[in-house]
């Protein structure tokens, strides 16, 4: 979108839409780092029509499906810190639709399908639909695609793809 034609208040709305955008995308990783907190997750989504979906996690449609994912999610990933990097945020001429892309850096604990946990390094990209609902934004649509989930004593270069427990 080109900013040359549009009048200072409308970039100042934009830079603003682009910020919240970057905050709601980092309370979901927050959210994700202290515990999975599945209702406080979904609250980040609008009411309909909405997914979170992985190359590796699977699909879930619905505010539902994806709390369900999220109540149960910490039985694999016992912990995690969540890096989102280079965010790349596009706000639709309209105002009230936007796209985001985001890299994920993850350390993780994760189940190992014997034994103690595993250290686990993750690495992925997000591209992620935004509406704005009610003067807030929310989201539309979460996907990540992983490039690697890996053990971290073997490497993306040894096991691009660990065992999964579930």
């Amino acid at each position: 979108m080109s900013t040359t034609n549009q009048t200072l208040e409308a970039r100042i709305q934009r830079l603003e839409d682009i910020e919240a955008i970057n905050r709601l995308k980092m309370t979901y990783a927050k959210l994700c780092d202290e515990g999975y907190d599945a209702d406080g997750i979904v609250a980040l989504f609008a009411e309909d029509d909405v997914s979170w979906v992985s190359d590796v996690f699977g699909t879930h449609i619905g505010r539902d499906g994806i709390h369900a994912w999220f109540a149960d999610v910490d039985e694999e990933i016992r912990w995690a810190l969540h890096l989102m990097i280079n965010p790349v945020v596009e706000v639709a001429d309209d105002g009230q639709t936007a796209t985001g892309s985001f890299y994920l850096l993850e350390l993780a604990t994760m189940s190992a399908p014997e034994g103690d946990p595993d250290a686990v390094i993750m690495t992925g990209k997000y591209k992620d639909d935004f509406v704005k609902v009610d003067g807030e934004w929310r989201f539309k649509r979460i996907e990540v695609n992983f490039e690697q989930v890996s053990n971290l004593d073997q490497g993306w270069v040894r096991q691009q793809f660990r065992q999964r427990e579930h």
